[in-house]
């Protein structure tokens, strides 16, 4: 079972828990898929699993390569990955899980007990003064959630706006580097059916009500879809908003009129440059909605993990939007010209156009090369003489009949290749330039992002197919921790554990890989 996670601890003197089996000392872990026995994910003492989807942080074309134990796990700095088994195969994506201990969201957990005491309307006011509540920026998040669940029944616009601002509340301790548990998507789902019930998904211009209510309801809305579309992206999990099902027309400079002024995009005013920034991120998250269709979405995912002109051809339209996307940015929010800018309020705008990026590269890399046949499933108990059978079948054979086997030519692969390394350069370049103190305003989900960004750092090097994209590719894994460390930022600590797990207990441990990009990581001594 887990304990929490320490980000100075080193895992390898970490207990597995006491549900996976050990590994001997001096047993070698097998260079070729093993057999997998047949085991309940449900009922598992003591820890919770939930899917890794096809665009989830933890790239399932990254842990195709990962060295799995007979019983599908694999341990990476406390937290496990499964492999779910007899999958992939043609048309059919690879599929994995994330194993957790429970006592990691013991405190997540606890925001949403509901503990049997009188009005909480009363405790709130015990807890502050009403004259002093409408001054407060936030409050007791565990109210908060309760009085939603209670309004929920009888909901108003402000219900919904609470509702949004819960999902940004900063996690406590080490919640920074835990994964997000199920409960953060179910109530995104909640919600989305509560906008729904109002109404919100409709264009409400041409409605008989206030000015300023269109305006508030139309800007809860995009802050809605904006939630839906990301989470659904970043979690690897089917978006609620259906693109059949809503008509709201975009944000313009009215949306953020006060009373008679507007912004307009020469107004240099911090309210005139966060109104800027929310039209074009809502603009950008349609995109972000199309790249989740378009290239991680189930069908997709099964037709193109295996299709390289198509996803070519598909990721070379979004690239076009999205150079056309930037390119229509008011001038006050480009980052040209600008190369250390401090407290920039653009910043997270910035990230989120390059982490589309990433994302799109990352599908280009999943049909570059070919999956090994996934493992022979058998049920438990084996007979012995069977196991020292497959034992000595998987230490015969040589490791290059399960090196990764590119799918495509090299010059195509070399051109792709090197564009994608540009992306992870100007992430990194990004995140550098970025200052000491985070001041602006963050989404909380940008802490899947930067995560996100490591498993593509690794990618990169695992799937090199040669020993000098290896060796670029280590280099940029190299220099993201440490822009991950030298950040010091708590939006940064799952990044740095999904980074710091491989490496800890070994590249050469948990992946097969090429012997080009063995000798790459042995050049920098972390095997």
């Amino acid at each position: 079972m887990e304990t929490p996670i320490n980000l100075d601890s080193n895992p390898i003197n970490d207990p597995a828990g006491d549900f996976l089996l050990p590994l001997q000392p001096g047993y070698p872990l097998p260079e070729r898929p093993t057999p997998q026995a047949i085991q309940t994910l449900d009922y598992l003492k003591g820890v919770s699993s939930q899917l890794i989807g096809a665009s989830g942080e933890s790239d399932p074309w990254l842990l195709r390569h990962c060295k799995f134990d007979e019983h599908g796990f694999l341990l990476f700095h406390q937290v496990h990955f499964r492999n779910a088994g007899g999958v992939p195969r043609d048309e059919k994506i690879p599929v994995h899980f994330l194993v957790t201990g429970d006592e990691l969201y013991d405190a997540t957990k606890e925001t949403t007990r509901y503990p049997n005491i009188g009005s909480r309307r009363d405790e709130l006011n015990s807890l502050v003064p009403l004259e002093c509540g409408q001054r407060l920026v936030s409050l007791l998040w565990r109210i908060t959630f309760e009085m939603i669940l209670e309004e929920i029944h009888t909901p108003h616009l402000a219900t919904l706006q609470a509702g949004l601002l819960y999902l940004h509340k900063q996690h406590p301790g080490s919640q920074t580097a835990v994964a997000d548990s199920p409960f953060v998507w179910s109530f995104v789902g909640m919600l989305v059916g509560l906008a729904t019930s109002l109404g919100l998904q409709l264009e409400c211009r041409p409605m008989g009500l206030p000015a300023w209510e269109r305006r508030l309801r139309r800007r809860l809305w995009w802050a809605l879809y904006s939630e839906d579309k990301w989470r659904s992206l970043l979690m690897g999990r089917p978006p609620y908003i259906r693109n059949d099902e809503w008509d709201v027309t975009d944000l313009d400079d009215d949306d953020f009129r006060i009373d008679t002024e507007v912004f307009s995009p020469d107004n240099q005013a911090p309210e005139a440059l966060c109104a800027l920034q929310f039209q074009g991120f809502a603009r950008l998250s349609c995109l972000a909605d199309e790249v989740q269709q378009r290239l991680f979405s189930l069908r997709a995912a099964q037709r193109l993990s295996s299709n390289f002109p198509e996803s070519l051809a598909t990721a070379r339209s979004l690239l076009t939007k999205l150079k056309e996307w930037y390119s229509h940015l008011p001038p006050n929010l480009h980052h040209q010209n600008k190369p250390f800018p401090q407290n920039n309020q653009s910043d997270c705008l910035h990230f989120t156009y390059i982490l589309l990026e990433v994302f799109i590269f990352r599908a280009l890399l999943r049909p570059m090369v070919r999956s090994a046949a996934p493992p022979r499933l058998f049920e438990e108990p084996q007979d012995s003489l069977e196991i020292m059978v497959d034992d000595y079948i998987a230490h015969i054979i040589s490791d290059d009949e399960i090196d990764p086997v590119p799918a495509i030519d090299n010059d195509t692969g070399n051109a792709v290749l090197k564009a994608a390394e540009n992306c992870a350069a100007s992430m990194l370049r990004s995140v550098l330039r970025m200052p000491c103190d985070l001041s602006a305003f963050w989404l909380s989900w940008c802490r899947i992002g930067f995560a996100t960004v490591s498993s593509f750092m690794m990618l990169l090097v695992v799937q090199a197919p040669s020993k000098e994209h290896a060796v670029r590719a280590r280099g940029l894994v190299d220099m993201w921790r440490q822009a991950l460390v030298r950040g010091q930022y708590q939006m940064m600590d799952l990044a740095l554990v999904r980074l710091n797990g491989p490496h800890w207990m070994g590249l050469t441990r948990n992946f097969f890989l090429s012997n080009h990009v063995r000798e790459a990581i042995e050049c920098t001594g972390d095997q």
